[in-house]
């Protein structure tokens, strides 16, 4: 795919770890190259093969990265692989919700704290149709 911004999650997670869904957030300038080929390790989000803008592929990882959308996932999927069709099940914020949430994540560390207060701050689980666990 041509270089740009592309937000990557892991399909395979260990037993062990405390998450399910990890996803990165790939700058256009995190490699010098016109074009990136991804291993079949990654689930790649993109637009139409390409990358897509810097605020909404920084608000998606974020968003990803959540506490609330990691309990949500487990709920339907016991396992860890994290496949495609999986993902494109979800429900997403809507692309401007995703790029206020990029926005306001560009200033902020990069911790679940961090990363859980912004998404409550933005709606939480209302906001994107997750219902919490009891």
């Amino acid at each position: 795919m041509p270089r740009g911004h592309y937000v990557l999650v892991k399909r395979f997670t260990a037993k062990e770890e405390r998450r399910r869904l990890v996803a990165y957030h790939l700058p256009h300038k995190a490699l010098d190259a016109t074009h990136i080929g991804f291993e079949n390790h990654w689930n790649v989000f993109h637009i139409g093969k390409h990358g897509m803008d810097e605020d909404i592929a920084k608000g998606l990882a974020t968003f990803l990265n959540s506490t609330i959308l990691d309990e949500h996932f487990r709920v339907f999927s016991g396992h860890t692989q994290v496949n495609a069709t999986d993902l494109r099940n979800m429900r997403y914020p809507s692309r401007e919700q995703l790029r206020k949430l990029g926005q306001r994540a560009k200033d902020q560390p990069n911790d679940q704290a961090s990363i859980d207060r912004l998404v409550e701050e933005l709606g939480g689980a209302n906001m994107y149709g997750i219902c919490r666990k009891p």
